[in-house]
């Protein structure tokens, strides 16, 4: 560069970008200023900017941005231009902002966690007490001991295996760091499949249930149990030939299966094994609610009115409508998302399946034996330490006896006591204890009172402790 020559930023900019240190034409600068393609392997160079910094491609990759009027460029690793001002000032700017950037990043990171960890263990708390609770008060609850229930408790155990099993699983991933997805997930996505199709498959066979209930059939024991060892196996032969074929998830596959293979395998079980269940099971219990009685019901006992047991047979039926259509919703479109979402709505789906198997568990709490076994429920398992002030007031023979038994306990072991039973004259005649009071406002019929020849009665000997016993009026000391 000559002396004299008033440069501009434009001339310095074209002074550094020469490799012979003059200054150029507009036709040395040009070619800098659009994207070149290598000629080796035609990828991108370098682009640069006059005003700001340099955006970078190429082998290298990454991107460098040069404070002040400087460019920064770096083709495969062998220029880097601007001024000498301009590189010191951009590289302490980028170390700053670095550091302080990523500082930022990870306390916000760690946050992130925590508020994570603490809503994964709250639903997994809740969760596994609404599905316990339910399958209690199927057991309990007296208007709900029916066998075909044993299908709503099949509904609660594959939410269970979610709540119990693949929520901590989540909890440990949190607390480990480790990114999601990734392997360690694996197991969580197997349980998560399994319990899902589980779900899904129990849902007609609990709908066909409810409306022969209510058509006044029973369905035997035997066709229950196939149908919740049918479930769990189809459940388990679909997740299982996921994994091993390599139609599962990305993180669970290690070798994923053909584009073909895999649109195949999830349209047929798609169809077959989640939606047509659903629809199948959300048409039969509105059929079932719509056409009321359904047939001739079943003989009640004499004191079980029918429009009673309809109408409770029917509420079910409609508390069973909606879990389906709620939590099998979501059992079914977590299903969908692990098939068919892309990496980005993946994390998000994967959530699906819990939402259905923590809240099935709670919507069965608008029918009232199961709102009211949770309630008995929760007073037994968190209520039942706390003690009643309130006395009924006694009177009688109960007050005596309370009052000897409070007595009784509250004397130390080592106090003995001698109580002496006074004289009686059981010869004495029946006019001279007409005055006393009875003791007795009851008396037994074995206790019969015999009369002897003459003015004399003789009463058994049975009576006449009890009549000694009771002169006590309640008092353990007896005098004479």
């Amino acid at each position: 560069m000559s002396s004299g020559v008033t440069s501009s930023p434009g001339d310095l900019v074209l002074a550094w970008v020469t490799r012979s240190g003059g200054v150029g034409s507009d036709n040395d600068l040009l070619p800098l200023l659009h994207p070149q393609a290598n000629p080796r392997n035609d990828t991108l160079l370098a682009t640069t900017d006059i005003n700001g910094g340099g955006n970078i491609g190429g082998k290298t990759g990454g991107m460098a941005g040069i404070g002040g009027k400087g460019i920064g460029v770096s083709t495969e690793g062998d220029l880097l231009l601007g001024t000498s001002q301009g590189v010191l000032m951009g590289t302490e700017g980028a170390l700053g902002s670095s550091g302080e950037g990523l500082d930022g990043y990870t306390e916000q990171e760690h946050w992130n966690r925590l508020g994570m960890l603490l809503v994964v263990s709250s639903l997994s708390a809740l969760g596994t007490l609404g599905n316990i609770f339910a399958i209690a008060a199927v057991m309990t609850e007296e208007h709900l001991k029916k066998k075909g229930n044993v299908l709503v408790v099949n509904v609660m155990l594959a939410g269970l295996v979610v709540t119990a099993g693949v929520l901590p699983a989540w909890v440990v991933a949190l607390l480990a760091g480790w990114p999601s997805p990734s392997p360690e997930h694996c197991p969580s996505w197997l349980l998560t499949a399994l319990a899902a199709h589980t779900a899904l498959l129990t849902l007609p066979a609990l709908a066909w249930e409810n409306s022969a209930r209510v058509a006044g059939r029973s369905v035997g024991v035997g066709v229950l149990a196939t149908f919740v060892g049918v479930s769990w196996a189809a459940a388990g032969a679909v997740t299982v030939t996921q994994w091993v074929t390599g139609l599962a998830p990305p993180h669970c596959a290690s070798t994923p299966a053909p584009a073909a293979a895999h649109t195949a395998f999830t349209s047929a079980v798609g169809v077959t094994l989640v939606g047509v269940p659903l629809v199948a099971a959300l048409l039969i219990h509105a059929h079932t609610l719509l056409s009321g009685r359904g047939g001739a019901r079943r003989h009640l006992p004499p004191t079980v009115k029918p429009p009673q047991a309809l109408a409770r047979d029917l509420a079910l039926t409609a508390t069973n409508l909606v879990v389906a259509a709620v939590a099998g919703s979501c059992w079914a479109a977590g299903v969908a998302g692990d098939w068919w979402a892309n990496s980005t709505l993946r994390p998000g789906a994967a959530w699906l399946p819990v939402t259905a198997a923590t809240t099935a568990s709670f919507l069965y709490a608008a029918h009232k034996p199961f709102r009211e076994a949770y309630i008995q429920l929760f007073h037994y398992c968190c209520c039942k330490t706390s003690v009643s002030l309130s006395r009924r007031g006694r009177s009688g023979e109960a007050a005596a006896a309370a009052a000897a038994a409070m007595a009784a306990a509250a004397r130390p072991a080592s106090d003995v006591r001698v109580h002496i039973i006074p004289g009686y004259n059981m010869y004495t005649t029946a006019s001279s204890r007409e005055h006393r009071p009875p003791s007795h406002t009851h008396t037994p019929k074995h206790h019969v009172v015999r009369k002897q020849e003459g003015p004399n009665t003789i009463i058994p000997n049975t009576m006449l402790r009890k009549m000694c016993m009771n002169s006590s009026d309640g008092d353990d000391d007896i005098h004479y």
